[in-house]
């Protein structure tokens, strides 16, 4: 096969690739959600004389082509993984996996926000809590990384500065340490969130250090048959087992009803069609 031959070969392949994505693209119903990173996607936009001449239209489908992408998924994973195992790439989009779990890259003390949270709880203790003989108390919650991160070679925040700063500007609250009482485990290994029925021996320390006393430990736990991917796992776009979602429950709970204002309706603590 002579050159000529081979380079009609690749042209036509490329452009039947091409071609048929295109295609596919146009035939496709558009999907109204991505489920993998939990949001919204770009609908067919607006197309008038308006839109066309400000280039809103043109932008706004530029996006929407982006969204609507034939195996959009398959190709962002393809894309994580060649990130990772062929260029060398410890994350992407900001998201690190490690020990099984995933977590997202922050080193950094935003001191400004540290001032206008104590702002805000100084605003509330002043105006409604002092002088009234009301205990206050702080804990701070450290998220994935403080486990995580400088253990397995990631950048880490200073941890120890962050919480010393937080106890001094809300010096007017007890601080209660939580961290003997949490782990790795305590959390989900796609999301950021603390798993519910690890955290008895956290409530445990705060009561105790509060001078409360919890009722016996009756709940019982229950399991969503549906499997769980959390936040870190869309932006990650790379193969992770899902997480199980368990809950607790016991008679109290149960009794236990939620007005929702913007619906006028009442329902349970759990909402159980959520989570079918």
């Amino acid at each position: 096969m002579n050159r000529k031959i081979k380079d009609v070969l690749t042209l036509g392949i490329a452009a039947a690739f091409v071609l048929m994505f295109a295609l596919w693209g146009i035939c496709k119903s558009d999907d109204a959600v991505s489920e993998s990173e939990r949001r919204p996607l770009k609908q067919f936009p607006t197309l008038n004389a308006e839109e066309v001449l400000s280039g809103r239209f043109q932008s706004n489908f530029e996006s929407y082509t982006l969204d609507q992408f034939p195996l959009r998924d398959e190709f962002r994973t393809l894309k994580a993984l060649s990130v990772r195992d062929l260029f060398g790439e410890k994350d992407n989009n900001g998201i690190y996996v490690a020990d099984g779990y995933a977590a997202k890259l922050d080193d950094t003390i935003h001191e400004d926000s540290l001032d206008h949270a104590a702002d805000r709880f100084r605003y509330v203790y002043e105006t409604y809590l002092k002088d009234t003989g009301v205990n206050v108390y702080l804990s701070v919650i450290p998220d994935k990384n403080y486990f995580l991160a400088a253990e397995n070679g990631y950048p880490a925040m200073d941890y120890e500065k962050f919480f010393a700063l937080m106890r001094q500007k809300v010096d007017f609250a007890d601080y209660i340490d939580l961290f003997g009482s949490l782990s790795l485990d305590n959390y989900y290994r796609t999301d950021s969130h603390w798993r519910q029925e690890t955290l008895l021996p956290a409530a445990h320390t705060l009561a105790e250090a509060m001078g409360a006393v919890l009722p016996e430990d009756d709940y019982r736990p229950q399991t969503l048959e549906r499997p769980y991917y959390g936040v870190y796992y869309g932006y990650a776009a790379l193969p992770m087992e899902p997480d199980t979602i368990r809950y607790l429950t016991n008679d109290t709970l149960e009794s236990c009803t939620v007005y929702h204002y913007e619906t006028g309706q009442t329902t349970g603590i759990y909402d159980g069609e959520k989570g079918a």
